[in-house]
């Protein structure tokens, strides 16, 4: 084989694939960094072995530039208190940093072919590899890919430099808000957008502080790969079905190989997938990159007789093949590439200006959640990614909005994959208002059709939207609608998502039950806000003890937000009663957290609209808006009331006409359903008890009765429940407000002991809980809610709970299934807190 000498390299810049069996992986702790002003030697002389880069940083990859500085002790943690903006600025968000690592202990073979593949740095990068600047990459979710094999060091020290370049426009723009304060307007986004695509959300909004460093770094991972001439490049498999029939599936196979020689280079193309195994003969021009595509029309066998279908969550299963697509030359193996793929059709209808989604034919009723970063410094590895995901699909969510695409991680994707969460995907362009359109159109462009040809190959991905609340240039709207048309070809493309057959724009204020119902509910809303305060634990790690009471301008500091959320406070006030300490606010904010949440989802049930999307489903830092779990994975009673509320089947209260409903959003008819409704006074006294039942066909929502007339001089309690098949049982629970409109009446509640028995399914690696509740008191036991702790009172986290936040009827039982890692507990204690009774706390084990 022909190897190029260094005199004689030619850079080689080309478009990453799907992941590779032979790929080495060059992240870890062992990169160096250094701040560009601090460093007087050259790219070419810092990517030498002999570089001596002891008195840089350790640092991580992938990373941004701020967290080595952090993990040194420099900075205490940016989360807590305002620390952030104790950073100074200009130091990380105004100044180019170097990057560096030594590659020792990799055998290179003299047969192969050698890259150093990078998925994303954000924002522009130098590459130096043993010496010689091998290329440069433009945009923060550009892959890219060198050859190095005629820089490589036989003797085995090599050597790897990069120059991270910060985004031009990282100072604040006029009118930008720096540093939050109680009262403070929200100035969201900045002129930053002038460099998209960045990550945008770094600037700072109103969920999140202006991040130092603007998440300037080498975020995403770094490869060696290796390969004989030729490469398999980004391969896909898409999937057709002639709907209704979902017995045969039509599959297509696309990629590139790219001929890295300079011969004429002939081989066969293998494609493996379950019990499929076609080979396809192959010439390559020298140099060339050759798009391939395989369709069923002439391979018989990528036509798939009762296939496994993919499914969003709640409407089947997740079922996913695992391809092999390589090229083999001489009986060898040149390059293989494997990935995961689902049989699936997702389609879409408008009716009366209103777009519904489906899948394999049946109407997906969307109930899901916008990202904004996954974490405010990009710290979500795949464990990360597949928590956070899972969290989503225990909420009965089927859709996460990449919100202007800040999530740009292959683990997010996968995890969406195996959970069944679509994807609603953005392009990097935000609200006209909150920054301006990118400068380098060219450089933009160059990013999406990249994306495109990444993320195509998920079946999670469902469509593509240009712009956040806005219409992009039309010179960019049009080139982004013809790249998914040309690179993908089956999925949706909107140019913005908030008008047009689709709606958005909030409210991002709290409204009254009945608003919801009447107003929301009846379209694909892409943003509905939701505040969704956290419990007392969390506030006590994100503020100081001085600073948790009264509400102050540290509050400000982790968004608490002038406007919506004096409004959030006012609404606790007048409705639940004045809070008088940080504990007592949080444990009357769980009371709004749990109503308004389920009535956003409870809107959509009873309208059978086409979806709903909540501004925010979870937190990129320590906030006190915008999300269900906070930042370290303390629930509020927001995550639970949309688990009830998103159930595929739902058993509802209609405030508009005092109306019981039940909706269907499965697949399957519903022929014989008992629904029951009990009444009881404020002292759990019962007023009414209301049977029927009822059928109820899928994607429908049907009335079952109406709620018998009561005097609502006070609050009064209201349990559904609804039997299905003569065993399984659905519940439902309110607070009902009195006439005067608040539940103040619940400060006089009777306390309701209830009595507490755990039992130890499992005690391996992960430990599973069932808990039975029961109340036997004449009076109803309201929100009590299940924590776990360590010895140290501490809460472990994260823990899976089958219901929280639970509210019993005299005399009821309630069991409730709930798991967690036996490493992150040490021992373990089960504590139950209620509104009307003390908290109580059992010992779980020692360990």
């Amino acid at each position: 084989m022909l190897f190029l000498k260094p005199y004689q390299f030619i850079m080689l810049f080309m478009a990453v694939g799907a992941f590779a069996s032979n790929d080495i992986s060059l992240n870890g702790n062992d990169w160096r960094l250094q701040q560009a002003q601090f460093v007087y030697q050259s790219g070419e002389q810092l990517s030498l072995p002999t570089y001596n880069d002891s008195n840089w940083l350790p640092a991580k990859v992938p990373g941004t530039v701020l967290e080595p500085y952090i993990n040194a002790g420099f900075f205490p943690d940016p989360f807590f208190a305002d620390n952030m903006n104790a950073i100074p600025d200009a130091f990380f968000s105004g100044n180019d940093f170097w990057y560096r690592k030594n590659i020792t202990s990799i055998t290179f073979k003299k047969n192969k072919r050698y890259f150093i593949e990078f998925k994303g740095i954000n924002w522009k990068s130098d590459i130096y590899f043993n010496g010689k600047l091998v290329g440069s990459i433009e945009g923060a979710f550009q892959r890219a890919s060198f050859e190095i094999s005629g820089l490589l060091n036989p003797n085995g020290q090599n050597a790897l430099a990069v120059l991270v370049h910060h985004i031009e426009n990282w100072q604040p723009g006029k009118g930008k808000l720096t540093k939050k304060y109680l009262g403070a307007p929200t100035t969201n986004g900045d002129v930053s957008g002038l460099d998209s695509p960045a990550f945008l959300a770094a600037s700072g909004w109103n969920w999140l502080p202006i991040v130092r460093g603007r998440n300037t770094g080498i975020w995403n991972d770094v490869t060696l790969t290796e390969c004989e001439n030729v490469s398999v490049k980004d391969p896909w498999i898409s999937s057709e079905l002639n709907l209704p029939d979902t017995t045969k599936a039509a599959l297509t196979v696309r990629t590139s190989l790219k001929n890295h020689s300079d011969k004429v280079v002939t081989g066969t193309l293998k494609i493996e997938f379950d019990k499929v195994s076609l080979v396809y003969p192959i010439t390559l021009n020298p140099g060339e990159l050759k798009p391939i595509e395989l369709l069923p029309t002439k391979f018989k066998e990528l036509t798939i007789r009762n296939p496994k279908l993919w499914w969003p969550n709640g409407y089947g299963d997740q079922n996913l093949y695992k391809a092999k697509i390589s090229f083999i030359q001489n009986n060898t193996v040149s390059d293989l590439q494997e990935f995961n793929f689902g049989i699936r059709k997702i389609t879409s209808e408008v009716k009366n200006n209103i777009l519904f989604l489906y899948c394999n034919g049946v109407r997906i009723l969307v109930r899901g959640g916008n990202w904004g970063l996954p974490e405010a410094m990009l710290r979500c590895d795949s464990e990360g990614y597949d928590l956070r995901v899972r969290l989503h699909k225990e909420a009965n969510f089927n859709m996460i909005r990449n919100w202007v695409g800040q999530t740009g991680h292959d683990h997010f994707y996968q995890a969406c994959d195996k959970y069944g969460i679509l994807i609603w995907d953005d392009f990097w362009l935000a609200n006209p208002v909150d920054g301006p359109t990118p400068k380098d159109t060219t450089m933009f462009m160059n990013n999406v059709r990249d994306k495109i040809k990444w993320v195509r190959k998920h079946p999670s991905v469902a469509l593509y939207c240009g712009r956040n609340e806005g219409l992009p240039p039309a010179e960019l709207d049009a080139a982004m609608k013809e790249a998914t048309k040309l690179l993908d070809g089956t999925r949706l493309y909107l140019s913005e998502s908030a008008d047009g057959v689709v709606t958005g724009l909030g409210p991002y204020d709290l409204r009254p039950i009945p608003w919801y119902f009447e107003n929301r509910g009846q379209t694909f809303h892409s943003e509905l806000g939701i505040i969704a305060f956290p419990e007392v634990e969390s506030m006590k790690r994100m503020l100081p003890e001085n600073k948790l009471w009264p509400i102050n301008d540290m509050w400000a500091i982790h968004d608490y937000q002038w406007g919506r959320s004096e409004k959030f406070t006012k609404t606790i006030e007048s409705r639940f009663g004045i809070p008088t300490d940080v504990a007592d606010y949080s444990r009357r904010a769980q009371l709004l957290n749990y109503e308004s949440a389920k009535a956003m989802f409870e809107c959509l049930q009873s309208n059978q609209g086409s979806g709903v999307l909540l501004w925010m489903s979870q937190a990129a830092w320590p906030s006190m808006i915008c999300q269900l779990y906070d930042h370290y994975f303390e629930y509020t009673a927001s995550y639970f009331a949309v688990k009830k509320a998103c159930r595929p089947i739902h058993v509802l209260f209609d405030p508009r006409n005092n109306e019981i409903r039940l909706a269907n959003n499965t697949a399957d008819a519903l022929k014989k359903v008992k629904v029951k409704a009990i009444l009881c006074d404020k002292n759990g006294n019962k007023i009414s008890e209301q049977e029927g039942i009822i059928a109820c066909n899928s994607g429908t929502a049907k009335t079952c009765f109406k709620l018998i007339s009561y005097e609502n001089k006070e609050i009064h309690f209201l349990k559904l429940e609804a039997k299905i098949n003569d065993k399984e049982i659905l519940d439902n629970f309110y607070w009902l407000e009195n006439k005067e409109s608040n539940c103040l009446d619940l400060n006089t509640i009777p306390e309701a002991e209830i009595s507490i028995q755990n039992e130890i399914i499992s005690d391996g690696e992960t430990v599973v809980v069932n808990v039975n509740l029961e109340n036997n008191t004449p009076n109803v036991s309201l929100l009590n809610k299940l924590k776990v702790k360590n010895n140290k009172g501490e809460s472990v986290l994260p823990v899976f709970f089958s219901d929280n936040y639970i509210s019993l009827l005299p005399g009821e039982k309630r069991s409730i299934r709930l798991n967690f890692d036996k490493k992150s507990s040490g021992s373990a204690y089960l504590l139950v807190e209620g509104w009307n009774h003390d908290p109580r706390l059992q010992k779980l084990f020692d360990n």
